[in-house]
């Protein structure tokens, strides 16, 4: 009896091992287009409403398939942000002009910006006084980089300088901007400062502009030399919102006490996905897939994908993309 219970033994044990082998084996997996596509320099050429055949090799157990479509691009599937890489350029844009004394206007704006500032977070009727002006001096935790001396401020009156800023290295972060107004002479009056047509410009490829502008971006002002009244919209040396076409700061009269006046925006993404991607399902466990078809309806140039995937108790889950340009013409 030993003898055949060790058999039997070793039986279940040969066929639990091969399941595991199975289960654990590492994820293999292509596709090629049908013989008879169309292929220019990398990219699939298909007429509208034509059907594009495409052949699985390998041992995947998922396959979803995103056709590039909008609300079907794997590069929106499961984020928050579209990748930097997608994008040839994204800027910041603003005029600026000041009205005020020669002399008294130099220095007295600057603009910094930080991806990790948690926003001002009272308000004029629930002022945080405390925590706000503390969170604005933090330049040690919120690493706030300082870009006036690339936006080049003018420094006479009535003077309009156009900024353009590379945001680049801002994609894909939370980001505020900082317009911080100081100013170091009461002998004569403080200058107003008018902020114009703000928005940031994201040039993403293959698709058309993007303007994020100054509306959606929250600003707040601050005053932080006046706790009293340190969300005040409006009044000398206060920063104004009401059209965020033209932001502003008022004139102080000569004789008054100086400012130190923030206008903050609250914390954004600029390349946000805004429609998130599904994909539809081309194979499961229970369907053995080894081919997929599909058409397209408009004219375009799209990235097709299939995302592989093997993933059960054994192996937390290994994963695989293959992707096409397909161009579809009339």
């Amino acid at each position: 009896m030993k003898k055949y219970n060790i058999i039997f033994i070793l039986a279940v044990g040969l066929v639990f091992n091969s399941c595991s082998n199975e289960l654990t084996a590492p994820l293999v997996f292509d596709v090629k287009a049908d013989a008879a596509t169309t292929i220019i320099n990398d990219t699939i050429v298909v007429k509208k409403a034509t059907t594009l055949n495409f052949n699985f090799e390998g041992n995947p157990q998922f396959i979803s398939f995103f056709s590039g479509e909008a609300g079907k691009e794997f590069m929106y599937f499961n984020v928050s942000s579209i990748p930097a890489s997608e994008f040839d350029s994204c800027f910041l844009k603003f005029d600026v002009t000041p009205t005020g004394i020669d002399g008294a206007i130099e220095n007295t704006l600057s603009l910094l910006i930080s991806d990790k500032f948690p926003g001002i977070v009272g308000i004029a009727a629930s002022p945080l006084f405390a925590k706000d002006s503390a969170n604005i001096r933090n330049k040690q935790d919120y690493s706030w980089t300082d870009l006036t001396s690339a936006c080049l401020f003018p420094t006479t009156t009535a003077t309009k300088k156009s900024v353009k800023l590379d945001m680049m290295p801002y994609l894909s972060k939370n980001i505020a901007l900082q317009f911080k107004y100081q100013t170091s002479r009461n002998d004569v009056d403080q200058p107003k400062w008018t902020i114009a047509n703000l928005k940031f410009v994201r040039y993403q490829k293959r698709k058309a502009a993007v303007e994020v502008i100054a509306s959606t971006l929250a600003f707040k002002p601050f005053d932080i030399l006046n706790s009293t009244t340190a969300y005040a919209v409006s009044g000398a040396g206060v920063w104004s919102k009401s059209n965020p076409v033209n932001l502003f700061i008022n004139t102080t009269l000569a004789g008054n006490p100086l400012n130190e006046d923030y206008l903050i925006s609250t914390p954004t993404l600029i390349n946000p996905v805004t429609t998130a991607s599904t994909g539809a399902l081309v194979k499961n466990l229970s369907v053995d897939v080894t081919t997929f078809s599909t058409s397209y309806a408009a004219k375009g140039i799209y990235t097709a994908t299939f995302s592989a995937s093997n993933r059960n108790y054994l192996d937390s889950g290994q994963y695989k993309q293959v992707s096409f340009i397909v161009k579809v013409i009339d």
